[in-house]
């Protein structure tokens, strides 16, 4: 129900929850009509903002988790809407596949506190409040200053090498939607964030060296 009135129905759990999602989602999306939206984490270190731009299964998200203990400051880890050369994260909890706690021992016990769900297709997940961290969540716009691009090499170790605005840009593309209405102004978009920003190649192995490298990046 929404505002005393029943807007749809359903029979199980999982038709609301995924009910809900969609509609949490459109409603995302209609705060910004104009803007693209890009499937990235986001976060801030000393003021200045990155993004960690991959597909599902590039370790992402556990990723996201391990800066956030190392004292970066979250903004998003799912997506952000991409204005001009300035970017807002969607506002959303962390959302942690159960697989990932093996990962990430030391915040185990929080994440398993926090509410779960189970979708049919890929498991059980954690919704947790990024705060439960004892971090200050906070979401501003804002010009990104570096991105990361991130490729899966698990089990090995992590590295990193500058990336071209153009091969950027072919990454941020195959990353981004956008209105059909709103193509020409979306693709502007991404190619000004492609030529304003440092940007980075991280081939994601472990995560002490990963962090290494995002740190060394920042500091260039």
């Amino acid at each position: 129900m929404q505002d005393g009135a029943v807007i749809h129905e359903v029979m199980t759990a999982q038709a609301a929850m995924e009910f809900l999602h969609v509609q949490l989602f459109a409603s995302s999306i209609g705060d910004f009509p104009d803007a693209s939206i890009l499937h990235t984490a986001c976060l801030r270190r000393d003021g200045r903002r990155l993004l960690l731009v991959g597909s599902k299964a590039t370790g992402k998200s556990t990723l996201t988790l391990r800066l956030i203990g190392a004292g970066y400051e979250i903004e998003g880890d799912e997506h952000v809407f991409v204005d001009g050369v300035q970017v807002i994260a969607r506002p959303r909890a962390c959302r942690i596949r159960e697989s990932s706690l093996p990962y990430l021992p030391e915040m185990a016990q929080i994440i398993m506190a926090s509410p779960r769900y189970q979708e049919a297709w890929s498991g059980t997940f954690f919704n947790v409040d990024p705060r439960a961290f004892g971090v200050d969540w906070r979401i501003e716009r804002g010009a990104v200053d570096c991105i990361f691009v991130l490729r899966p090499n698990h089990g090995g170790y992590s590295s990193i090498r500058p990336m071209q605005p153009s091969a950027l840009m072919q990454c941020l593309m195959s990353q981004t939607g956008w209105r059909e209405a709103h193509r020409n102004a979306s693709v502007a978009s991404i190619a000004a964030v492609s030529s304003s920003v440092r940007a980075f190649d991280l081939s994601l192995g472990d995560h002490a060296s990963a962090l290494r490298c995002i740190e060394c990046a920042l500091k260039a």
